[in-house]
């Protein structure tokens, strides 16, 4: 039996609401990684400007996003795993989880601060964003949070790539429903 029809027997996905959540937000994480790896292999000059607003434009929706997700994933139920998973396992997909929100939370909060450390505005599709330190007077954390961001966007690198390399290990190797609960409509 394939992979596939293996691991729909169960028939369940989640709904529409939850899997475009999902994958906005994912293209929107991804693009945000590869739009500032890219920008800093360019030299200075309007693109690289033009790639620095999609950084953050992007960044700012992601945060946005979450709070949307973290609704509805406390208000609706996913989908169960079939088979089911062991506890260890299920531990290990809660505690990723956990810090893809967590950075998906943390990196634009600290982006801004260090924007704004800078004495930069943040615009987020034309209107820009109130002011969380209300002068420049913490420039000297500027680089500090400069710094964390960075290093956390580098975190969050490897946690998708572990959350893909997850996906497909349940589908190609555990054969589980893990992977299609998300690629397929929810039947009720």
């Amino acid at each position: 039996m394939s992979a596939l029809k293996n691991a729909t027997h169960n028939g369940s996905g989640y709904d529409t609401v939850w899997r475009g959540l999902h994958w906005v937000t994912a293209f929107l994480v991804i693009s945000v990684l590869v739009v500032i790896e890219v920008k800093g292999e360019l030299p200075k000059g309007e693109l690289r400007r033009q790639l620095m607003s999609w950084h953050k434009q992007a960044g700012v929706a992601v945060f946005l996003l979450i709070g949307m997700r973290v609704w509805w994933r406390h208000t609706h139920r996913a989908p169960a795993i079939v088979p089911p998973l062991s506890d260890a396992m299920q531990r290990l997909a809660g505690l990723a989880h956990f810090g893809l929100y967590a950075l998906m939370i943390v990196l634009p909060v600290l982006g801004v601060l260090f924007q704004q450390a800078r004495g930069n505005e943040v615009v987020f599709l034309g209107w820009t964003l109130p002011w969380i330190l209300n002068d420049t007077s913490a420039i000297h954390y500027a680089k500090p949070m400069k710094s964390v961001h960075e290093w956390l966007g580098n975190a969050m690198i490897w946690l998708v790539g572990l959350h893909v390399a997850s996906a497909l290990f349940h589908h190609w190797i555990r054969r589980d429903n893990t992977l299609v609960r998300m690629l397929k409509v929810h039947r009720s």
